[in-house]
């Protein structure tokens, strides 16, 4: 099958999937901003969602979307987290950057985005600026991973401390492991991934091989829940499909729905983040 008619089923997928249930009430806000990196100033934007009657500070969390760009996992983990008191900052990486996983830039075009994201909520009155997490699914899992590395902090922060907490789904860990192998080293905020083995990415066999580099490495606990069967983009209620990207096992990437995996992810990311947001 032809590239161009992997991306027209691709699409199709992820329009079925973007039909999202009702969230839970909140105050919602765009917030326009531009990546740090003065050399590709993209411009972007994401949705602030406030706790409903929330008082004082909250703490919050930067959500960043999969390849093919916001859709219902977006909700799915909103929903809870802002009834949880965690306001949310679900920004798009997409919209003028790249088309598909075709033209998708490299992991590093997107951390000076990331880190923007993380100096925009810092401006918010609302928000605890010492209290922000990151989380995000495959192509914003792998951003999730790379925010934790001191360097990229220190590269896009300077002397500011980054964020504090860090939760990736499926993050397609094979193109981060030789950034710890290389010398990288970690911030030392938390860290969870939610995987399956069967992913066509790799993270069945790469993310226990992660979290052993970390404790070997640093002493580092790195918390991880693995999926028996599950695939890529498990939490994705949508068709199962079979597409193309360079980034796949065999450039070629599966997804397919498992409910069991998803109901048991949405309590555990949550107490993750209100432990380590310390909500309270």
């Amino acid at each position: 099958m032809s590239s161009l008619k992997y991306i027209v089923l691709l699409a199709l997928f992820f329009s079925a999937a973007s039909r999202m249930p009702a969230a839970t009430a909140s105050t919602d806000t765009r917030i326009d901003f531009s990546s740090l990196d003065s050399t590709h100033p993209f411009k972007v934007y994401g949705t602030l969602y406030l706790p409903e009657n929330a008082s004082g500070r909250c703490p919050a969390v930067v959500m960043v979307h999969g390849t093919m760009g916001i859709d219902s996992r977006g909700t799915l983990y909103r929903v809870p987290l802002l009834n949880a008191g965690i306001a949310v900052f679900e920004v798009d990486f997409k919209d003028g950057i790249y088309k598909s996983p075709i033209d998708r830039p490299k992991i590093d075009t997107f951390l000076p985005l990331a880190f923007a994201a993380l100096k925009e909520l810092r401006k918010v009155p609302s928000i605890d600026p010492g209290r922000i997490g990151i989380m995000g699914f495959s192509l914003g899992g792998a951003i999730t991973l790379s925010t934790a590395l001191d360097e990229n902090r220190k590269a896009w922060m300077g002397d500011e401390k980054g964020f504090a907490a860090h939760a990736g789904f499926y993050p397609v860990a094979k193109a981060f492991i030789p950034k710890i192998e290389s010398g990288g080293v970690l911030t030392g905020a938390p860290i969870i991934i939610f995987y399956g083995t069967d992913d066509s990415y790799g993270d069945g066999d790469q993310v226990p091989q992660l979290k052993s580099l970390l404790q070997t490495k640093f002493k580092f606990d790195l918390t991880t829940y693995e999926y028996a069967g599950a695939t890529h983009g498990f939490n994705l209620n949508a068709p199962s499909i079979t597409y193309f990207d360079p980034a796949a096992k065999h450039m070629r990437g599966h997804m397919a729905y498992d409910a069991q995996a998803t109901d048991d992810s949405l309590p555990k990311l949550v107490d993750f983040m209100r432990k380590n947001l310390v909500v309270k």
